[in-house]
């Protein structure tokens, strides 16, 4: 079972534990986009080599022994199943309409992955959708999309430690995927997203926030103001 929001890495300890065939090491090794881009189109713009973003989060029931190739394909599989469920170029034209953001296939996935993180529920990603939007409407005021989850994103790449929380000196951690500091969105996806999370990059909410906040019981809170905030 692959929840919702794991990075590959977490998803190669799951496939690890649940079948004594496939190493961490082995799982890793195979998820590469230049091993699956032949077969699977949308992995053409995927950065890194990485399946990042393509591993669709679900149960799977794959018999006794599958190879790491046998898992992978099950995950892209899935993912291209819901891919030809959404319209993309219809999405990324309502977007650019409303936004005057150019979004290719990669970058819905790409936001999808960190509304994935950001929020708890499909109300919360959907308003967590829209701040990110305004935001990349607007980059003379919002140059950078500050997400937190981006931040702990680049972390973990560069230390293999998530840090538990995050320090002013965490914030400003140098790396094309920390949009705390990066322009824009970052290389490659952060993370898996499921359905509810790609629903809600393409259809956000139709909101005037720029900024949101988890309150201490988890819900999402929104402002237009950074007095607001």
């Amino acid at each position: 079972t692959i929840p919702e929001g794991l990075t590959v890495d977490q998803v190669a300890d799951r496939v690890a534990k649940a079948y004594d065939g496939i190493s961490k090491e082995d799982f890793l090794n195979q998820a590469k986009a230049s091993n699956y881009v032949n077969d699977y189109a949308f992995l053409k713009d995927a950065a890194n080599d990485s399946l990042e973003g393509f591993l669709f989060p679900k149960t799977y029931s794959l018999g006794k022994d599958p190879s790491a190739d046998d898992v992978i394909r099950a995950m892209l599989d899935q993912f291209n199943s819901e891919y030809k469920s959404l319209d993309f170029a219809s999405c990324e034209a309502k977007i650019k309409e409303r936004y005057g953001a150019e979004m290719s296939d990669y970058d819905i996935v790409n936001l999808a992955s960190i509304v994935e993180r950001e929020g708890l529920n499909a109300d919360q990603r959907a308003h967590v959708a829209s701040v990110f939007y305004n935001r990349l409407a607007d980059p003379a005021n919002f140059p950078r999309l500050d997400s937190d989850a981006t931040t702990v994103y680049a972390i973990r790449m560069a230390t293999g430690t998530r840090p538990e929380t995050l320090t002013a000196e965490d914030v400003e951690f140098d790396s094309p995927y920390n949009t705390r500091v990066s322009r824009g969105l970052p290389p490659g996806a952060i993370a898996n997203p499921g359905y509810e999370a790609l629903y809600c990059a393409f259809y956000p909410a139709k909101t005037r926030y720029y900024y949101f906040v988890a309150d201490a019981t988890g819900y999402n809170l929104y402002a237009r103001t950074n007095a607001g905030h």
